[in-house]
């Protein structure tokens, strides 16, 4: 997605959203992809599934449920 998108989405504004992507795109948390004169964001998949692998584990650990929270 790019800015506007994204945006639109989170009903935020398109300058808070840049704001915080900036160190998420300088850390490898989301990646951006040149489209024209457009970028496109998207998720850095690799690193968010190895991120939610380890609050799997640690939710079945620890959590009283087992993993099996309840919002």
């Amino acid at each position: 997605m790019n800015v506007s998108e994204i945006a639109g989405a989170l009903e935020q504004e398109q300058s808070m959203i840049s704001h915080n992507l900036r160190p998420l795109v300088r850390c490898g948390f989301v990646r951006v992809e040149r489209r024209g004169k457009e970028r496109a964001y998207h998720l850095n998949t690799e690193t968010f599934e190895a991120l939610m692998d380890i609050v799997e584990s640690h939710a079945e650990r620890c959590c009283p449920t087992g993993g099996r929270c309840q919002l």
